[in-house]
């Protein structure tokens, strides 16, 4: 639908839903529309030119192909492991343009397995039905691990690739190591910490089915991983009690989908910071992070100084990370920029 100001003056053409929280999504600035398939040419091949710039490959690697807003593309993310595609919607425009999005992609990258989803909590912000993915296997490497996910049976697409870098600088960091990773979904910090030199890790998710990929992901590498299936926050205390550790790894899942979860989201931070400082061991490294955009570093950083001064301990910052660059967002969008991340070496008194 065309969007003009309140002299008729055109802006652009927008996906309207009357039914959903963001009742109109920007897609095109002009005062003509291209067509479906003209726009999702246009959109699709400088999403895939941008990550080849950028210096990303479609092998065996996993990236993100196609990020919403930082793509021209809301409602749409796209992401590659090895020679899987998957198509993840999330607005009911993106949803109609399904078979013209598939298309370019079969035509485009023809050794692509294509599977697409559409999320319970978007369909039903949405006003659409969701989309269950065929069930399928994808195979990919990252940090000299080898993962094998099954699409249909996991969160999102699969895999978290937006903590890409933060995995990096985990193995970069991990030989010799003693390694908690909580929330720890697949194991993918502690694997990647494991596969580098890590002395041990353990992994603690409340999902057992996440933990048994993540095991069979440590057998397929010949990596020794522990696992602990639980809710963080019921079984901290007795977390701790099995360090310190040389490392922790705390990335729990969003705990303020909106400013409304803010004030409590912070609580539930202080919390896991002063139990996380307690397990990690004098030189060891602590990595917080927040998918929330309404927690970002600097809240992260004024609780980290308060726990810190607390417990009577030092912490110098080491990293201030976000979403690697196959994440994009605008400029002005700044809840694009949701991933926050601080990693902390915690010294003594």
């Amino acid at each position: 639908m065309q969007v003009v100001t309140e002299d008729q003056q055109c802006i652009g053409y927008a996906d309207i839903n009357t039914q959903a929280p963001i009742r109109a999504r920007l897609l095109w600035r002009g005062t003509d529309w291209p067509g479906d398939e003209a726009f999702i040419e246009e959109r699709l091949l400088a999403a895939i030119e941008r990550r080849l710039r950028l210096g990303y490959t479609f092998q065996a690697c996993g990236i993100r192909v196609v990020n919403g807003e930082g793509d021209d593309c809301s409602g749409l993310v796209v992401d590659a492991f090895g020679t899987s595609l998957v198509i993840d919607v999330y607005s009911r425009g993106m949803r109609d343009r399904l078979p013209v999005i598939e298309a370019f992609f079969r035509e485009r990258l023809p050794h692509m397995h294509i599977y697409t989803r559409c999320g319970e909590d978007a369909a039903r912000r949405e006003g659409i039905d969701p989309i269950d993915p065929v069930e399928g296997t994808a195979v990919f490497c990252e940090q000299a691990v080898r993962y094998e996910i099954t699409f249909g049976a996991g969160q999102k697409t699969g895999f978290y690739l937006d903590q890409r870098d933060n995995r990096r600088l985990v193995a970069q960091w991990a030989r010799g190591r003693t390694v908690l990773d909580l929330f720890s979904y697949h194991g993918a910090f502690a694997l990647s910490a494991l596969a580098n030199g890590a002395e041990s890790a353990l992994a603690v998710d409340s999902s057992s089915k996440a933990l048994e990929v993540a095991m069979a992901n440590a057998t397929a590498n010949g990596l020794e991983l522990e696992t602990c299936c639980g809710d963080v926050f019921d079984i901290f205390d007795d977390l701790v009690s099995l360090g310190p550790f040389d490392m922790v790894i705390c990335d729990p899942p969003k705990l303020a989908p909106g400013k409304r979860d803010r004030n409590k989201a912070l609580k539930a931070y202080r919390h896991l910071i002063d139990r996380s400082l307690k397990a990690t061991d004098d030189q060891g490294l602590l990595l917080v992070a927040s998918c929330s955009h309404a927690i970002d570093h600097e809240d992260l950083r004024t609780i980290l100084k308060q726990q810190a001064k607390s417990q009577g301990c030092l912490l110098d910052v080491i990293a201030i990370t976000g979403h690697p660059s196959d994440h994009p967002w605008p400029v002005g969008f700044t809840t694009g920029r949701y991933l926050s991340a601080i990693i902390v070496e915690k010294r003594g008194t």
